[in-house]
């Protein structure tokens, strides 16, 4: 599987429009199932909504997008909402858009705006991460070198899991594959070889992408 761009996390965005209450609800799905589940999920919580209009993208063999307007005009939300999805590039994410209607019309052209816009802007408060597949390495670090190495792994954005303290201290940490060599390397060498490492699986990290 290759690496792709999702959101952050599961979370919800709330705005106002000419008293219409539109809330995008975004998650990870991994799957069409995932996905409908979670569909489902929004319909039953928002259950006295006015509409409730999704789209999704989610990776299985193949690429698989669906969307729905539920009960709006054709054309005015599905499609706004999963083109979102499809510019900001992301895979394996459910967008469902819930409306409260609030007694103003605002014709094709401002439903349009408002469901892009709501989930357009969720995405950009939740925030976007790149499910990388990166190779694992258990590392064992003297004691007396553990406060310079947490200093450099925050200085190179290496993130240290399953801390150990005992004699010495054992982490994990992950590297891409295109420079995993390199990195740890680098890493070995600027401890004048006195990091013991041990190459353990590869694993899907995710990483957040900072905004631009």
């Amino acid at each position: 599987m290759k690496n792709y761009k999702t959101i952050a996390k599961t979370a919800d965005y709330l705005k106002e429009i000419k008293k219409s209450k539109f809330t995008v609800h975004l998650a990870q799905t991994n799957s069409e199932a995932e996905a409908n589940d979670f569909i489902e999920k929004i319909r039953t919580q928002e259950s006295g909504a006015t509409h409730n209009c999704f789209a999704f993208i989610v990776q299985e063999n193949v690429l698989i997008e669906r969307m729905s307007d539920d009960g709006e005009p054709s054309g005015t939300a599905g499609s706004p909402i999963l083109n979102v999805l499809q510019q900001q590039g992301l895979e394996n994410v459910t967008a469902v858009v819930t409306r409260y209607f609030g007694g103003i019309k605002l014709g094709a052209g401002g439903l349009i705006r408002a469901y892009s816009s709501t989930t357009a802007e969720g995405i950009k408060e939740i925030g976007l991460v790149e499910n990388r597949l990166q190779q694992g390495y258990q590392l064992n670090i003297p004691y007396h070198m553990y406060d310079k190495f947490e200093n450099y792994a925050k200085n190179e954005k290496i993130i240290l899991e399953n801390k150990q303290f005992s004699t010495d201290v054992s982490v994990e940490v992950y590297f891409d594959l295109f420079n995993e060599t390199e990195e740890l390397q680098k890493m070995v060498d600027s401890f004048q070889n006195q990091i013991k490492y041990e190459k353990t699986d590869q694993e899907f990290k995710q990483i957040p992408i900072e905004a631009n």
